[in-house]
């Protein structure tokens, strides 16, 4: 099936994150989990994969607390229950050196078998990790499916669009072997355009066919919602957070319709300025409370026309 994923990820992919259950969660919670998911993606042909992300938090001294199960293994679940591609992520410089992190790749590739894979940087660009780096470890990554005949091996990044020089961090993932990137959750579109517009101008320049970019949207329940997407380090503009709690009861349906209306104006962006970086949609459920609104928000991406179209 990943074959076929590489194909629809030129075609204006969708991707629902869905967040694995929590480390000590019970059997019985762990096949809710999927129940949930199997009934509300089984409404939405158009979503292509389940983006698993790794939870994981750091301590002062930069050491990482995982909170929930491992990705591969609910990777595995998903697959057995649902028709349907999962995408593990994983928190690559947390492991001990670069030879822990190509074991570990390994191990996802043979014992998990898990070819579609997002590989995710530290937390804190001040802090020296024992891991590679994202773009060592997308080296080592493309390395491997290659050596292992994996064609349908595929490696993401993730991007954020404010950081300086992000264009060119994502070009060279790109030659690095990155296939497609998941954008920081997006609240309003300034950074993420010039981002597309830079990288854009850089694969002409060098004649690299681009990686697709998936424009990341979650919904927002409340004030807990929003403070914990500031705690993942994304910016929301005080306009944005204002006019969505503003609506109380609606901040949902107003955060939805928020997102709806920057995947417009990307998508709008782009078309103008001709640009040709693949574009697709992921939708975080963020919150374990907001499956139901993410699903809303996913179903209204996948009744508007794709990317190109």
């Amino acid at each position: 099936m990943s074959l076929v994923l590489k194909e629809r990820l030129r075609k204006g992919p969708i991707f629902f994150s869905a967040l694995p259950p929590p480390r000590r969660a019970s059997p019985s919670y762990v096949y809710a989990s999927i129940e949930r998911l199997q009934e509300g993606l089984s409404r939405l042909p158009r979503v292509c994969a389940v983006n698993l992300p790794e939870i994981v938090d750091e301590n002062h001294l930069g050491l990482p607390f995982y909170r929930t199960y491992d990705p591969r293994v609910f990777s595995q679940m998903i697959r057995k229950s649902l028709d349907i591609e999962a995408v593990v992520n994983k928190v690559v410089v947390h492991l001990h050196s670069h030879g822990d992190f190509l074991r570990w790749a390994k191990e996802t590739v043979s014992k998990y078998e898990v070819h579609n894979i997002v590989l995710v940087g530290g937390s804190s660009h001040l802090r020296k990790y024992p891991g590679p780096n994202v773009l060592e470890a997308e080296g080592i990554l493309s390395h491997l499916f290659h050596s292992k005949g994996i064609e349908s091996g595929i490696s993401g990044c993730v991007t954020i669009p404010s950081r300086e020089g992000e264009a060119e961090r994502l070009f060279a993932k790109t030659l690095a072997g990155a296939f497609f990137a998941t954008t920081q959750i997006l609240y309003d579109t300034r950074a993420v355009k010039n981002l597309l517009f830079r990288y854009d101008a850089l694969c002409r320049t060098h004649g690299v066919e681009p990686a697709t970019v998936l424009l990341s949207f979650a919904p927002i329940h409340d004030d807990g919602d929003l403070e914990f997407v500031r705690w993942l380090g994304i910016d929301i503009p005080e306009s944005v957070e204002s006019s969505v709690l503003s609506d109380g009861d609606d901040s949902v349906s107003s955060s939805i319709k928020l997102a709806m209306r920057l995947y417009r104006e990307v998508l709008l962006y782009t078309r103008r300025k001709h640009i040709r970086v693949p574009l697709g949609v992921n939708v975080e459920e963020v919150s374990r409370h907001n499956i139901e609104a993410a699903l809303e928000l996913a179903s209204q991406v996948s009744k508007s026309p794709p990317p190109g179209a």
